[in-house]
């Protein structure tokens, strides 16, 4: 059994205190978030020209149709598994982890307010369908496969199709900040993202894509378990000890698909083991 190391133990005078001073920062953050949101709202837009067609339930798709008829259309570029240039039969275990808290729920308040929310992946349909069949997501997914969607939206690397690019900067860039290791590997190869886009009529036009951990600001189960004494449990993360080694970080080979992870109560109290490492290891290049 893993030791952790716990919170120092308060009086609730002393707790109070400090969680007041907390409080203060929290608010200034609030505040400073929706300042960004209003200023990302401002943000211009680009017209889409590009005739990209997609593949997914009901056959062949332009963008234009993933809005099914709403105002918005947020896109997640769900990375996929590939070997020697071939799509493997599931994606990454990462983007999987991502695309479990999407619920039904969310779809519908989505929808609520003339909102669309899908997947799109480079993998053929012929592959996502029967993963997304094992998952039992709502979520509508799309195969970009054949497009250079992937490539115009740099969540697919490949100097051949399109000049390197990921999170806004080359890779002169990612050297001189110190992330070259986002570049690394074979290409082509994916990574994920989070693209906007807003229809008028028949025309559409991008508005906002975030990569890397820009999608983190969506919420889910992240920002539920910072708000615990032993936060997400990634060893990343300060004050040092309080992982145990179940929070692996994106792109770590003991990350399970959803549905192989375990409800970790025991009424021993023990946790088990950390799962063994996988042969692929389809995001290392996120880890930092």
């Amino acid at each position: 059994m893993t030791r952790i190391e716990l919170p120092r133990v308060v009086s609730r005078a002393e707790w109070l205190e400090e969680r007041k001073a907390l409080l203060t920062r929290e608010k200034e953050l609030t505040r400073a978030r929706d300042q960004l949101n209003a200023d990302r709202r401002r943000l211009p837009m680009v017209e889409v020209t590009e005739p990209y067609e997609f593949s997914g339930q009901h056959g062949r798709l332009r963008l234009l149709d993933l809005f099914e008829g709403r105002q918005q259309l947020i896109v997640y570029h769900f990375m996929w598994l590939f070997e020697d240039g071939k799509p493997r039969d599931r994606g990454c275990p990462s983007c999987s982890g991502f695309a479990d808290q999407i619920s039904k729920g969310h779809l519908r308040h989505w929808h609520h307010v003339d909102t669309t929310f899908a997947f799109i992946s480079r993998a053929p349909w012929e592959k996502i369908a029967p993963f997304k069949a094992r998952m039992g997501w709502p979520v509508p997914w799309y195969s970009s496969e054949g497009s250079r969607f992937n490539y115009d939206y740099h969540v697919t690397l490949d100097e051949s199709v399109a000049p390197v690019e990921y999170n806004y900067r080359t890779p002169a860039e990612h050297e001189q900040a110190g992330s070259a290791y986002y570049l690394g590997g074979k290409q082509p190869f994916d990574l994920h993202g989070l693209s906007c886009f807003l229809r008028d009529g028949e025309r559409v036009y991008h508005t906002y894509s975030t990569y890397g951990r820009g999608t983190e600001s969506t919420g889910g189960s992240y920002y539920f378990l910072d708000l615990t004494a032993l936060g997400r449990q990634e060893d990343w993360e300060e004050p040092k000890g309080r992982s145990a080694g179940q929070g692996a970080k994106a792109g770590d080979e003991r990350i399970r698909y959803p549905d192989e992870q375990e409800d970790l109560s025991d009424s021993s109290g023990a946790r088990p083991a950390p799962a063994a490492p996988e042969a692929d290891d389809c995001c290392s290049r996120l880890r930092r």
